[in-house]
């Protein structure tokens, strides 16, 4: 299964504002998550024109009665992958730590599985998340942290009219496999 992971798209107005480079990177996914920062709902419809979409709500966002939109973080179980899902991966407790430019995670000494387990109330293979609109692909201890940056507003370690980025994540007989792709030109 091919799934597309958006970010931070911070869309002002009607949400149909993203950029068409956008939507042909995750041309050919089967399922679209959005980790928050959507900013509207409509964000969620533009990208339903690709796949269908799961979301967590980042700080600012809406809310949305059904099973689109979670509050705070969900797990999406994807062909016998559970997928952790959270905008920031320090909130709610416990929290795993970014680093200073937000590039990077600070992971626990030992203690990963459980911790995690405590964040999503359950083991989880693979763990999704933004707000630092700083792309990451990172295994460790046998899990896959991803965080698909920012197609729109790339994060500050990045130079001005840098390229935004989306990630895919593709899952086949529990393996994963994962890539970003850059795409379109940055807002800022």
């Amino acid at each position: 299964m091919k799934i597309g992971l958006i970010s931070d798209t911070h869309s002002a107005g009607s949400g149909w504002d993203l950029p068409t480079p956008v939507l042909d990177a995750l041309a050919g996914c089967e399922l679209l998550l959005h980790c928050g920062d959507l900013e509207c709902i409509g964000v969620l419809d533009c990208l339903e024109q690709v796949a269908p979409v799961l979301a967590v709500r980042g700080y600012e966002d809406p809310r949305e009665p059904g099973e689109r939109l979670a509050d705070t973080l969900r797990v999406v179980n994807v062909s016998g992958v559970k997928v952790g899902m959270v905008h920031d991966i320090q909130w709610p407790a416990p929290p795993i730590l970014t680093t200073p430019d937000g590039a990077g995670l600070v992971y626990p000494e030992d203690g990963l599985p459980d911790l995690l387990r405590r964040k999503f109330g359950e083991t989880v293979d693979a763990v999704a998340f933004g707000d630092t609109h700083e792309e990451l692909i990172e295994w460790r201890d046998g899990v896959l942290f991803i965080n698909p940056g920012s197609p729109t507003y790339p994060g500050r370690r990045h130079l001005p009219g840098a390229l935004g980025t989306v990630a895919i994540m593709e899952v086949a007989d529990g393996a994963i496999d994962a890539r970003i792709i850059e795409v379109g030109r940055a807002c800022r």
